[in-house]
């Protein structure tokens, strides 16, 4: 349901408050909200990808039923089974999904969570000094 004129007025008025207030708070929901509603759900990757895996359990099937001493129907079911694992994760994978890495204001040149457990550690490191001068 859409907001009223007015309620639209004082949600602008509140997110200007907010900004001018807690620019660094404002910002931060700012990032979050854009990762989490970055690319998401798509219809024709997700059709896509069911086809593929309903191929692969096609192949699969066929194979079974046909199993001979001949090598064939093993690959044949071998490849069934891998175009079934790709195409579920196909379907269900987001697309253009690239996780963005942050740089700390004091340190521009240092990427934070670029290497695993470095990146955090270094993160965990600055919230405790934070801490500790009462910022």
């Amino acid at each position: 349901m859409p907001l009223s004129d007015h309620e639209q007025q004082l949600l602008d008025q509140l997110e200007k408050q907010l900004r001018s207030e807690d620019p660094r708070f404002a910002r931060n929901i700012s990032e979050t909200q854009a990762a989490a509603t970055g690319p998401g759900f798509s219809a024709k990757r997700f059709v896509l990808g069911i086809l593929i895996a309903l191929a692969g359990l096609a192949a699969t099937i066929l194979a079974i039923s046909l199993v001979s001493s001949s090598a064939w129907w093993i690959a044949l079911g071998v490849v069934g089974f891998g175009l079934m694992v790709a195409g579920m994760y196909w379907a269900f994978s987001r697309p253009g999904h690239v996780h963005t890495t942050q740089t700390d204001s004091r340190n521009s040149g240092a990427k934070t969570g670029a290497k695993g457990n470095s990146g955090f550690m270094s993160r965990m490191e600055d919230r405790w000094e934070k801490r500790q001068r009462g910022e």
